[in-house]
């Protein structure tokens, strides 16, 4: 395996295991405090409070940002890896795709 497909992998595997991991603690907060499963999303600018006061809605939150974000984050390394290999194309091509992932967050708010 290549140091780009090593990199590609485990962004993702940290991604997941990460995700997976503050949802679990969500879950068993969630258990602990007999609210079982949150029903609504805390939202970001709530979620450093909402984590300090143990809300088990603050962890499967942050789980699912985490979820969510690792695509970006795995974007994003593929990028610094071409730019290290020095491969214009892929470069191009990777740059591209982010872009458009970021495109697709920023106007599917409007």
């Amino acid at each position: 395996m290549d140091p780009v497909e090593r990199t590609i992998r485990a962004i993702l595997l940290a991604g997941i295991a990460v995700s997976v991991a503050l949802m679990a603690v969500g879950l068993v907060l969630g258990v602990a405090h007999g609210t079982m499963l949150p029903r609504a999303m805390v939202p970001l600018s709530a979620l450093p409070e909402a984590l300090a006061r143990l809300d088990p809605a603050a962890y499967v939150s942050l789980g699912l940002m985490v979820l969510v974000a690792t695509p970006f984050v795995r974007v994003v390394g593929s990028l610094v890896a071409f730019v290290v290999e020095r491969d214009r194309v892929y470069v191009l091509i990777t740059a591209t795709v982010l872009v458009v992932m970021c495109l697709g967050v920023l106007l599917g708010r409007a």
